[in-house]
C-alpha cells in the first residue's frame, strides 16, 4: 500500500499547485464536451486495485493488481497466476509471453504464460510499459513510487542498456503508440496534458492537448487503428476521446468511479463481432464500455 499512499500525497500536492498555490495553474476548460451513448457493463469484481490490464487475444484480460496478477477469461471467471508481487504494474503480451513489470523494486519480468516460468529479464523503474516493434520496451515513471519523475525511459532489449528521460516530457503515466508505430503516446497525471513523442526524434515531443476539469488525475491511455486516444481520467471518473490531429476531447462516459476509485487503464479488444472498451479502476472492478451505433472502434493490428 505504501505505492498508493505516495501517488495520492501526489495528487493532492498536485491539487494544490493547479489551484495556484506556488505557481500559475495550467489552463483548463471548464466542462468537457458530451460524445455519450456507451453502455456500460462489469465483467469482473472484488479484484486489488487494479492498476494495468492487457487483452490476451482470446476474450480475455491479464490484469495487474496491488500485489497479483489476475488473468480474466471471456466468461468473467477469474483466475490468480502471479500474487506476492512487488506493486506490479505495466503488462505487454508478445504471443504466450506477458511482461510485467513491478513498480517497488524497479524490475521487468517475463512469464512463460503456457508453462508458468517466471523469470527477471531487466532492472527496469516504471509503471507504463510499451514493447516497441524492435523488441526494446518504455517506460514512464510520474514521481508516485519514490524518486523524481524520469519521463519515457528505453531499455534495450539487446544491450541491456536502460536510457532514462529517453523522451524528457515533465511526466508520464500510460503508454500506448499510433497505428503506424511511429509515434508514442503518454499522459501527465498533474497537469491533464496528453503528449506526443516521434521514435526517431524524441527530443522533439509536443503537447497533443489538455483535457479539461481541474486535475482530471489522467492515469493511462489506449489508440484505435484509425488514430483516436482514448484517455482515463482518475479523480474524475471520466474516459475522454481525443483527436490528436485537432486536439479536440469529448467525455464518452462520467459513470466510472470518481477519486481515488477511478478509471486506471483502459484498452480497445475484441466484443463478439465487433470491439468495446475495457477499463480497470481502483475499485477493484473490470468494465466493458460498448459503443454508441455511430462509433466504430477498432484495435491496432500486432507487430
Amino acid at each position: 500500500m505504501g505505492t498508493y499512499r505516495r501517488r495520492l500525497g501526489v495528487l493532492l500536492l498536485a491539487v494544490t499547485v493547479a489551484t495556484g498555490v506556488g505557481c500559475a495553474a495550467p489552463a483548463f476548460a471548464s466542462e468537457p464536451a458530451e460524445c455519450g451513448g456507451w453502455q456500460i457493463e462489469t465483467l469482473a469484481t472484488g479484484l486489488e486495485q487494479v492498476e494495468n490490464l492487457e487483452p490476451d487475444r482470446r476474450g480475455g484480460f491479464y490484469l495487474s493488481g496491488d500485489t497479483k496478477v489476475y488473468h480474466v477469461d471471456g466468461s468473467g471467471r477469474v483466475r490468480t497466476i502471479l500474487e506476492n508481487l512487488a506493486a506490479p504494474g505495466g503488462l505487454q503480451l508478445d504471443g504466450t509471453t506477458l511482461y510485467v513489470l513491478t513498480r517497488q523494486n524497479g524490475k521487468l519480468w517475463r512469464l512463460e504464460t503456457t508453462t508458468g516460468e517466471f523469470t527477471w529479464l531487466a532492472d527496469l523503474p516504471g509503471n507504463g510499459l510499451l514493447r516497441l516493434p524492435d523488441g526494446d520496451f518504455l517506460t514512464t515513471w510520474v514521481g508516485t513510487e519514490g524518486g523524481p519523475p524520469r519521463g519515457v525511459s528505453r531499455y534495450d532489449s539487446e544491450t541491456g542498456v536502460v536510457t532514462p528521460n529517453w523522451a524528457a516530457v515533465p511526466r508520464g503515466e500510460g503508454l500506448a503508440s499510433s497505428p503506424d508505430r511511429r509515434i508514442v503516446y503518454t499522459d501527465d497525471l498533474f497537469t491533464g496534458q496528453v503528449y506526443r513523442i516521434p521514435l526517431d526524434a524524441p527530443d522533439r515531443w509536443s503537447v497533443v492537448t489538455t483535457v479539461p476539469g481541474l486535475i482530471p488525475g489522467l492515469d493511462d491511455l489506449a489508440t484505435t487503428g484509425d488514430g483516436d486516444i482514448y484517455v482515463t481520467a482518475h479523480l474524475l471518473g471520466t474516459i475522454h476521446r481525443v483527436d490528436p490531429d485537432s486536439g479536440a476531447t469529448c467525455a464518452v462516459t462520467s459513470a466510472l468511479p470518481m477519486g481515488w476509485a477511478g478509471p486506471s487503464s483502459v484498452r480497445v479488444a475484441s466484443d463478439g463481432d465487433g470491439y468495446a472498451l475495457y477499463v480497470t479502476s481502483f475499485d477493484g472492478t473490470l468494465r466493458r464500455l460498448r459503443p454508441p451505433p455511430d462509433v466504430e472502434l477498432t484495435p491496432i493490428h500486432d507487430f
